[in-house]
């Protein structure tokens, strides 16, 4: 009896163990190597980045001036890590997750003014979950929900002074609510 247990818990330290590793091998990080997309070696052929004519492993880089605007992850061709974008005056513009050519995780973008805009999620290149949208103000504008990249769920949108403008569910492709409201004519008792 006792010489089972530490083959149980051997079993259970190999699965745990091989899931991790599993894991760990989808997210690649690229070579130190730099590639700016104004060189002609650098195309992208139906989702896969060549370098020189071979699968590109590195950083694509674009720059505007002296400024670096764009920092994206490739490894065997792949979009693969955390893509960063800037503003030419440096302040964050966009943050986006890839795995494999995928978006896959949390893409968040800004404004110029540093107010985030959109937060969305994806999961094996789809949208998933809640995704939300802000005015420039900082206000809430949407709030969208997603089912392996449909609409499913409570759908909100408002206007800049917080008005709720659409209110509606969406279930099995069907709308049901407030699709929109619109102040078509004011009518002004005497």
């Amino acid at each position: 009896m006792y010489a089972i247990v530490p083959v149980i818990f051997l079993f259970f330290i190999s699965c745990s163990q091989k899931q991790t590793i599993q894991d760990v091998s989808i997210v690649r990080d690229p070579p130190e190597i730099f590639i700016s997309t104004s060189d002609t070696a650098l195309h992208n052929n139906n989702g896969t980045w060549f370098y020189k004519n071979l699968k590109a492993n590195g950083y694509i880089i674009e720059k505007k001036g002296d400024a670096l605007i764009a920092k994206l992850p490739v490894v065997d061709g792949k979009e693969n890590g955390i893509a960063l974008g800037w503003f030419e005056t440096g302040e964050k513009r966009y943050e986006r997750s890839f795995i494999n050519g995928d978006r896959d995780g949390t893409h968040k973008i800004w404004y110029k003014n540093g107010q985030l805009g959109n937060v969305n999620f994806y999961k094996n290149d789809k949208l998933e979950g809640e995704q939300i949208s802000y005015f420039e103000s900082g206000n809430l504008w949407q709030s969208l929900h997603y089912v392996n990249g449909y609409e499913e769920g409570k759908q909100k949108t408002w206007n800049d002074s917080a008005r709720v403008i659409n209110n509606f569910t969406v279930k099995n492709g069907k709308l049901y609510g407030v699709i929109g409201r619109y102040d078509c004519m004011s009518v002004v008792q005497k």
